[in-house]
């Protein structure tokens, strides 16, 4: 008998074990569920036709520069100096927004420019990543996430950059006035994956969306050669 008692133990603590881990499981996979659709490298993204080319070199650096001295910051940073409060005091003084990672977008480690907007060029920014994500999801692909390489510059860190980068203008930039960001145009990420994708098919899909929000007067848009970047200036 007091065998059977053993046994019968035994069993129920297995059948605990088992409903356990399924359990655990099912919590998992309500909680990190596997992402819907097709993968990026498994799908046809047509090539940028001329007039899309055209689309994205119609505004050069005058007219980003103009709308961001119009609409932003009064006066450019002089240097990172004036970053060294709380990200709150800083935004609040200069009536900036901070830009952080989030499902829309990821925000790197940005060694020449601060990740600060005004509020409207944070609406867009977002705005973007919705309409973006929603392309994906009408063409049947998985979420995935675009890369931004930089966003309000100081004084010093525009004297810096131009020691490597050819598109950085000596005297002036749209990137002073807290409207204007780059985003890398091939780096992305799938949604819960730390790992970048890097494709020009992502990049034509993104590139597509912005030209819709320069139709409707929400940006400019120019794609730089030289850096590999996006650059956009809200309007």
């Amino acid at each position: 008998m007091d065998k059977r008692k053993k046994r019968y133990s035994i069993r129920k603590i297995l059948m605990a074990a088992v409903l356990f881990a399924v359990s655990v499981f099912l919590i998992i996979r309500v909680l990190n569920p596997t992402p819907k659709g097709k993968n990026i490298n498994k799908f046809s993204v047509s090539v940028l036709t001329k007039a899309e080319k055209g689309a994205l070199r119609r505004y050069n650096n005058d007219y980003h520069l103009e709308v961001a001295r119009t609409k932003g910051l009064k006066e450019p940073l002089d240097s990172r100096k004036d970053d060294k409060e709380s990200a709150e005091a800083f935004c609040d003084r200069h009536e900036l927004v901070e830009i952080t990672d989030n499902e829309y977008y990821e925000i790197p480690r940005l060694s020449n420019s601060l990740p600060y907007l005004q509020e409207s060029a944070e609406e867009f920014l977002n705005l973007l990543g919705e309409r973006f994500c929603n392309q994906l999801e009408e063409l049947g692909l998985k979420k995935y996430r675009f890369s931004i390489s930089s966003i309000l510059r100081t004084l010093e860190d525009q004297k810096s950059l131009r020691k490597s980068n050819v598109n950085a203008t000596p005297n002036s930039s749209s990137h002073y006035y807290g409207r204007t960001f780059d985003i890398v145009q091939t780096r992305y990420f799938e949604r819960g994956n730390s790992t970048p994708v890097y494709t020009y098919r992502l990049r034509n899909i993104l590139l597509r969306e912005l030209i819709k929000l320069q139709d409707e007067g929400k940006c400019y848009v120019l794609l730089e050669r030289q850096t590999k970047c996006i650059h956009v200036t809200v309007r």
